[in-house]
C-alpha cells in the first residue's frame, strides 16, 4: 500500500538522512517510477525534500524532526550493533555498590547484558529492564512510575509530578529520541518529567544512544548536554555527530 511504502521511505530517511531512488526501489521491490511518484507526493506534503537522484529529510535551523514515535518492537530491530556498542561502553563505568538509574529504550536494555557481576542497586521505569534483571542475584531492583505506556514499555508519572520521592542515584543512564544543539529530547512530556527528575537526582548523568539521533529534535526536551557527564555512542558515528556532542559534553566510543 502507498501509505506503507511511504512510511518505509521515512524510516530509511531517519536512518540515513539521504536516500536514493534506487535504494528505495531495491528495498521496496518496486519500480523507480513508483518511488518517484511517492517522493513527489511526500515532497508536496513537506515530509521530504527532493534532491538529485533521491530525497532527504527537511531541515531547518532547529534540525530535522522526528516524524513519528516508533514502537518498542520496531526500535529493537533498528541499528542493533550500534546500540550494543554504546551500551557495552556505558556499562564499563558501573562499579560494585553503585546505585544506578536505567531509563527506557532498547539501547539501555542492552546494558543489562554487560552489568558487573557484583552487587548493585538498579532503579528503572522500564518494563523490559525490570524483566531482564528480575532474576539477577546481584541486582536490588526498584521500579518507579505509575502508568505503563504500551508503545514504549516504560512507566510514567502524571505531568508535573515527581517519581523519585527523595531517592537519589550515583549514576543515571538515559537515552533519547533526539539531540539537537544543547537539548536532549523525548517524545512524551510525562516521560520527559521522569527522565529529567532522574538526571537531577543523580550524582552523574550519562546519555547512551546511537548517533542517528544527533541532529534530530522531538516534542519534549528533558535535559541539556552540558548537564550530562558523558555521551556514549557507537564507534562508527560520523565526525559531524561527534563534533555536535563534543561542543557540550565528553563523547565516549567503545
Amino acid at each position: 500500500m502507498k501509505s506503507e511504502r511511504q512510511q518505509v521511505i521515512l524510516d530509511l530517511l531517519q536512518q540515513r538522512q539521504t536516500v536514493t531512488v534506487k535504494m528505495i526501489a531495491d528495498t521496496l521491490r518496486v519500480s523507480d517510477m513508483t518511488v518517484r511518484r511517492d517522493l513527489a507526493e511526500m515532497a508536496e506534503d513537506g515530509l521530504v525534500v527532493r534532491v538529485h537522484g533521491g530525497a532527504q529529510l527537511p531541515r531547518s535551523a532547529r534540525g530535522s524532526s522526528l516524524l513519528r514515535v516508533h514502537s518498542h518492537e520496531e526500535k529493537k530491530l533498528r541499528s542493533v550493533e550500534q546500540k550494543r556498542a554504546a551500551a557495552r561502553a556505558a556499562a564499563k563505568i558501573i562499579q560494585p555498590g553503585d546505585t544506578i538509574f536505567l531509563g527506557g529504550g532498547t539501547t539501555l536494555e542492552l546494558m543489562c547484558d554487560y552489568l558487573p557481576k557484583a552487587d548493585i542497586r538498579v532503579v528503572t521505569n522500564s518494563m523490559p529492564v525490570l524483566n531482564l534483571l528480575a532474576d539477577n542475584p546481584h541486582v536490588e531492583l526498584f521500579l518507579v512510575g505509575g502508568t505503563l505506556r504500551q508503545d514504549t514499555r516504560v512507566f510514567t508519572t502524571p505531568y508535573g509530578s515527581r517519581a523519585f520521592y527523595g531517592m537519589s542515584t550515583s549514576k543515571a543512564f538515559v537515552s533519547a529520541t533526539g539531540v539537537f544543539g544543547n537539548e536532549v529530547f523525548g517524545s512524551h512530556p510525562d516521560v520527559g518529567v521522569l527522565l529529567g527528575d532522574a538526571c537531577a537526582r543523580a550524582n552523574e548523568s550519562y546519555l547512551v544512544l546511537d548517533a542517528d539521533k544527533v541532529g534530530v529534535r522531538d516534542f519534549c526536551s528533558f535535559t541539556t548536554l552540558d548537564h550530562i557527564a558523558a555521551a556514549f555512542i557507537n564507534p562508527e558515528a560520523s565526525a559531524e555527530a561527534v563534533e555536535a556532542l563534543e561542543a557540550y559534553t565528553t563523547v565516549v566510543t567503545e
